[in-house]
């Protein structure tokens, strides 16, 4: 039998038996938690990443693990109308071997309210017949990171929309894709970006840009200059490269600012399935009142706090702010030593965007959507009654990354 096939065989026997364990369990046996998500607005959204730490559940069910459970949508109880499965996954985000987020993709309705059930293993319990088996589920994979030595850059991301290349100097080349897929694994087998088909770069390539689409540099306030990021000593890794998110990091543990002064600095990117935006955080480690992160859009305007570049048969882009933004300059936003910004990229070829008026109103969609994330609360089977709800303003448990085709509907 061949790997492919094999590894189809057995993601239906997994299948099978995930499905199988909604129903293995009388329900006064289960171990559940709900979870209810709730559209506060009047707009249709998909695709939207889901988060919830490792720590939420456990306030609410202190023996849960993300070692044995299932996710699936609807009322496990309900044998007449079985849940729902959908892909999820759970990451180390931070890197310390132990699984600490899940994460899943929802699509809603306009003011729309869904409910999800977790069923887990107690982390102190031992395992029976019927237990969740901790496995990823995901249908297709849409995601993926990794270092790629033939693209001559230190680390790439992709999801089944988007490409992106992250530059030595903290600039991003971005490519947008004219069909549903991955191109990573194709580069691996020797072969470069200018080879794969079905991908139309934002903007054009020149080497002298330091931001190119969104990227980041690092000002320094005191001596009014750009300190350089070009380092011996940093290195990259991957703690995500899943089917519905991929996560790198690049980081310097010492970076050269003067003769006598040093910092470390951190670089974060996530990219999800199903959406074509790139989602950076720049943490810099020392001289917090000296140093400054700078974000860029090659050819952008500024306006409102936000980067836009219109294209009218290419591909469009905005890089949104989600940490406080100190000035403005030219297509670049200032911040302070802690920064956070997501680029979202528009296919021509999906849905036309006829002028720059049109693409700001675009993004004014899309900072109040960021500004008003979906609401979240956990709670308990009716034995036990306690909750925990984070405020509709929450941004640490729904990460709200709706493509324009979601603000338009």
């Amino acid at each position: 039998m061949s790997i492919s096939k094999y590894h189809s065989h057995l993601l239906v026997v997994l299948l099978v038996l995930l499905v199988s364990t909604w129903s293995c369990q009388p329900p006064s046996e289960q171990h559940l938690i709900n979870l209810n998500i709730e559209n506060g607005l009047p707009i249709v959204r998909r695709h939207l990443p889901i988060r919830i730490p490792l720590d939420q559940l456990k306030s609410i069910s202190p023996d849960f693990t993300f070692s044995a459970f299932a996710l699936a949508m609807g009322d496990p109880t309900d044998r007449q109308n079985p849940p729902k499965r959908i892909p999820y996954q759970a990451d180390d985000l931070n890197y310390d071997g132990e699984k600490d987020e899940l994460v899943f993709l929802l699509d809603f309705q306009a003011n729309q309210a869904q409910t999800a059930v977790i069923q887990y293993a107690p982390s102190q319990a031992p395992k029976e017949d019927g237990d969740p088996i901790a496995i990823e589920l995901i249908f297709q994979r849409k995601s993926q990171a990794g270092i790629f030595p033939s693209l001559a850059v230190p680390v790439a991301l992709e999801s089944n929309l988007s490409l992106f290349l992250l530059q030595t100097n903290g600039a991003v080349s971005a490519f947008s894709k004219d069909e549903s897929s991955l191109h990573l694994q194709q580069v691996a087998q020797n072969k470069t970006i200018s080879e794969l088909e079905g991908l139309i770069q934002v903007g054009e390539s020149q080497e002298r840009d330091r931001f190119g689409v969104g990227g980041f540099a690092i000002w320094d306030n005191q001596e009014r200059k750009f300190i350089s990021i070009r380092s011996d000593s940093d290195y990259v890794r991957v703690p995500v490269s899943g089917g519905l998110r991929a996560t790198t990091e690049r980081i310097w543990p010492k970076l050269i600012v003067d003769k006598q002064t040093s910092i470390s600095l951190l670089h974060r990117s996530t990219v999800y399935a199903d959406n074509s935006i790139l989602q950076q955080q720049v943490l810099i480690d020392g001289l917090n009142n000296r140093l400054s992160v700078v974000v860029g859009l090659t050819e952008g305007e500024v306006i409102e706090k936000s980067l836009l570049k219109w294209e009218d048969r290419s591909v469009s882009a905005i890089v949104l702010p989600l940490s406080n933004v100190l000035a403005t300059g030219d297509s670049t936003l200032l911040f302070d030593s802690k920064a956070e910004w997501k680029t979202y990229l528009f296919h021509s070829a999906d849905q036309p965007i006829q002028s720059m008026e049109e693409l700001e109103k675009i993004a004014k969609l899309l900072v109040a959507s960021l500004n008003s994330p979906p609401s979240l609360t956990l709670s308990l089977p009716k034995k036990n009654k306690k909750e925990n709800k984070s405020p509709p303003n929450s941004k640490t448990k729904i990460d709200d990354s709706e493509n324009e085709e979601n603000k338009t509907k």
